[in-house]
């Protein structure tokens, strides 16, 4: 388990030293790995950010061992007590830009040409194919609701492809994922593989369409989007906006990494590698075990890392989880 941290070696060696024997010192583990304390330290101070240390109750000044399970545990509870904070943030974002859309539409003096009203879902998607095909640099959505119909997604895929070929980038956002039907998995993932970007979020976010920051699309009424649209192009309501996107954005997951395509699924050999990765097997242990080479068991690691978007051994074993794979 102890590689799904990430851990270099002398850290592993280190936390291995801390387990042996209660509170030793960093002078005293430097003699037995006979390295600088000052290279001890640093170690104790990563251990210690990772959770995987923690001060003594029993040598004041001293560390203690943490169980790595317990330590896994914590780091994802302070993962998600962490997204629940920014996803409150993110709410009172909400409120504030609904606030000035509300006044910007109805007290606008002398702007009316800047908040245009489309009343209805067909002049509002004719609007959205419009400027889709006027757009130049990015396109950013808040797609809310869970699964699209087969209509939303042909009008969709129809304003995607145009976007793609001009080499316009697409951000979007969406809520309710786990509600996504196979059709609406599939889109994503032909977006994302076309080179679009697509994330999921928890926060409850309004309907939303961004056209190189300085046209949107919002719900006359957020409760009920059939209603129609505001077409705004008043630079003070664009920019709170855009500043709410890349807020949502920078907290959103990727959702690609967590539909594998049915080919993407782990081999026999690739779930038995993550199984024995996760139990704290090296790469060279787990090849011993798997009759593979050490090269071949870290290309395998590397690439399921690749496929699960992970950036770490841990990352990659939560995912895996996640996913059902171990």
């Amino acid at each position: 388990m102890l590689t799904m941290f990430g851990l270099e070696l002398m850290e592993e060696a280190v936390y291995r030293e801390m387990r042996a024997s209660p509170a030793p010192s960093a002078e005293a583990i430097a003699d037995r790995l006979a390295v600088a304390p000052d290279r001890v330290r640093a170690c104790l101070d990563r251990l210690l950010e990772l959770g995987l240390v923690g001060h003594s109750f029993e040598v004041p000044g001293g560390f203690a061992a943490v169980d790595p399970v317990l330590s896994l545990q914590q780091s994802l509870a302070g993962q998600h007590e962490e997204l629940m904070r920014r996803q409150l943030r993110l709410a009172e974002t909400h409120a504030e830009v609904v606030r000035l859309l509300t006044s910007g539409a109805s007290g606008l003096s002398g702007k009316a040409e800047q908040v245009e009203r489309l009343l209805g879902m067909d002049a509002v998607q004719r609007r959205v194919d419009r400027l889709a095909g006027e757009a130049t640099r990015e396109v950013l959505t808040f797609r809310p609701g869970g699964a699209q119909s087969p209509l939303e997604l042909l009008a969709s895929r129809r304003n995607d492809v145009a976007l793609l070929s001009r080499s316009v980038s697409i951000r979007t956002i969406g809520t309710d994922t786990d509600s996504y039907d196979a059709a609406t998995r599939a889109h994503v993932h032909w977006l994302t593989s076309n080179g679009g970007q697509f994330r999921g979020s928890g926060a409850p976010l309004p309907r939303m369409l961004l056209v190189d920051g300085s046209v949107a699309l919002v719900p006359v009424d957020p409760e009920d989007a059939a209603a129609g649209a505001l077409h705004v192009t008043d630079p003070g309501l664009i920019a709170p906006m855009v500043v709410l996107f890349e807020m949502t954005w920078s907290s959103a997951a990727p959702l690609d990494a967590e539909w594998p395509a049915e080919g993407d699924a782990p081999s026999g050999k690739e779930l038995a590698l993550l199984r024995l990765v996760a139990r704290g097997c090296t790469d060279a242990a787990a090849a011993g075990q798997l009759h593979i080479s050490h090269r071949t068991a870290r290309r395998m690691m590397a690439v399921l890392m690749e496929r699960l978007g992970a950036r770490s051994r841990f990352e990659a074993g939560v995912k895996a989880a996640r996913l059902g794979w171990l």
